[in-house]
């Protein structure tokens, strides 16, 4: 990826289980390490619509021709409203990758058995399986559709600038938590 890439870095707010019906999923727009744009979309917590919300981010006419990577804190928002990576690929067409600090296991699968959600689960699989990748600041997995790990491991590695995730990540992580409890 050439200097000066633009990275929509989503993340979601946290929500109170059993209280709030929707959250906030927020997006920003970065230069590289600088932040251009912010967004934000309502989402519902163990639903279907954070793809959805995720696209129109994208759809956006200031995001629409810029945007040249999503980087997302993993595939699961609004508690267990799963992002479907090879759909966004599509009706995007701009890489996806999803990141997390901890090791992936079977937990969200569990989880969707035990909320009734089996249906979900064939999104779970559909998306890519995480790899591990070594940081200078530590251990993160990732998931990728339309780059290659090599590709996501060099990008990575660049803007993992504090912490073991990207900068653009750990930014976005920190203004969605002033979002929390703000949902209607």
């Amino acid at each position: 990826m050439k200097k000066g890439i633009r990275i929509l870095a989503i993340d979601d707010s946290p929500f109170r289980r059993g209280r709030d019906v929707r959250t906030f999923l927020v997006g920003l727009l970065f230069r590289e390490l600088t932040l251009e744009l912010s967004f934000k979309e309502l989402v519902t917590v163990d639903g279907d619509d954070s793809t959805e919300a995720v696209i129109k981010m994208v759809e956006h006419p200031k995001v629409r021709e810029e945007a040249k990577l999503i980087l997302t804190h993993g595939t699961t928002f609004a508690g267990l409203n799963l992002l479907d990576m090879h759909k966004l690929y599509e009706r995007t067409e701009v890489p996806v990758v999803a990141i997390t600090s901890r090791e992936p296991t079977n937990e969200i699968e569990k989880a969707l058995r035990s909320a009734n959600l089996d249906y979900k689960i064939e999104v779970l699989r559909r998306n890519p399986p995480y790899m591990s990748l070594k940081t200078p600041r530590g251990t993160c997995y990732f998931s990728a559709v339309g780059m290659s790990g090599d590709e996501v491991s060099r990008l990575l590695i660049r803007f993992a600038v504090e912490s073991k995730i990207p900068e653009q990540l750990r930014i976005v992580d920190v203004v969605a938590r002033l979002l929390e409890g703000l949902a209607p």
